[in-house]
């Protein structure tokens, strides 16, 4: 009788996911939009991973609008989308300052007449052991990780709300979703950016927008010479650099950009991009007391902090590469710049 019993309750559970994957694929399904023609605006979008995602849109038919602190590197990828035939614009603007952003959205708006996909790109890599963070390594991380999200959302929304339509990917990290040691500003800014997405897909559904939170793992993208270190900087550029140039540990920035544009498409509530960042999430939600002694052993095995009383301040790593005779180092550095030339734009034209 306890075994006809337990037959019966397994069958109805497996009913009930049954019905439950049946009706989300009918949902995304029902959600799916065509994204040729569409105006998709991508922050930080003239190199990296933002580039990636451009050529991404690109090839699905979309009109881009780019933008970038760095201006000549806009203009230079904004040439490049215009040689291939693409419908394109592309303006210098820091994400993080709502006048830039404001009027780069107006300038948007004014050439195309509509955004209907943003994707916020924008944002930077903080590398060091947390005893040394000083208050202005803090608010820097906020600044290019979450106001580099929030600001241009804040700037779209009254147009999607509007026409009660649009879609929003935002570009977090898996480590704004497991505790990944000597990344301390980085998750500040992560955690804080993933936490508002996911608020905002749950809010504003109700006007017909959707609102997509990526989580990839590292990408070989030539990222270490943009991080900013603290701290052993040499070391920590080494361990860091490693595991963002091997093919063991990094992802290629084209997965993560054809999940982007999959996702705008689908109108996705979460994407992980990877099987290591889906396992890594759901293991720290399923056991996080596991998942705090494992990184507390991989923290073991990083560079150690400054003696106590010591302060170091922040440096980039093309610059901790410029000023290292480590050949170890240099070798690292080279194949970072590898990477990093796969997602730049060419050079420009006399």
């Amino acid at each position: 009788m306890a075994k006809r019993a337990a037959l019966g309750a397994a069958g109805i559970v497996g009913m009930a996911v049954g019905a439950g994957v049946f009706l989300s694929a009918a949902a995304r399904r029902a959600r799916r939009i065509e994204l040729r023609g569409r105006v998709v605006m991508i922050t930080g979008g003239g190199r990296g991973l933002g580039l990636a995602i451009a050529r991404e849109f690109l090839q699905r038919g979309c009109r881009l609008a780019l933008c970038g602190r760095d201006g000549e590197v806009i203009a230079r990828a904004t040439e490049d989308f215009r040689r291939q035939g693409a419908d394109v614009f592309g303006a210098a603007c820091d994400a993080s300052d709502p006048v830039q952003v404001e009027a780069f959205v107006a300038q948007v708006l004014e050439r195309f007449g509509r955004i209907d996909v943003l994707v916020n790109n924008a944002g930077q890599c903080f590398v060091g052991p947390a005893a040394e963070l000083q208050p202005v390594d803090v608010e820097e991380a906020l600044r290019h990780i979450f106001w580099t999200h929030y600001r241009p959302t804040m700037a779209v929304l009254p147009h999607m709300r509007s026409r009660r339509f649009g879609r929003i990917v935002n570009i977090t990290s898996i480590g704004g979703k497991i505790p990944t040691p000597h990344q301390a500003a980085y998750a500040i800014g992560k955690y804080a950016a993933t936490g508002w997405s996911e608020t905002l897909t749950v809010e504003l559904a109700k006007d017909g927008i959707h609102v997509s939170t990526l989580t990839p793992p590292p990408l070989s993208n030539g990222a270490p010479l943009h991080v900013h270190f603290n701290g052993r900087e040499e070391e920590e550029f080494q361990w860091f650099t490693q595991v963002l140039t091997s093919p063991w540990t990094a992802t290629r920035a084209e997965r993560t950009a054809r999940v982007a544009a999959d996702a705008a498409e689908h109108g996705d509530a979460q994407r992980a991009v990877s099987a290591v960042s889906w396992l890594s999430a759901r293991a720290q939600g399923l056991a996080p007391n596991l998942m705090a002694r494992i990184f507390s052993f991989v923290d073991r095995k990083l560079p150690p902090s400054a003696p106590p009383g010591q302060t170091t301040k922040m440096r980039l790593g093309r610059e901790v590469l410029a000023s290292s005779q480590n050949a170890r180092v240099q070798a690292l550095g080279a194949a970072a710049r590898a990477d990093e030339r796969r997602y730049q734009p060419s050079p420009g034209r006399e």
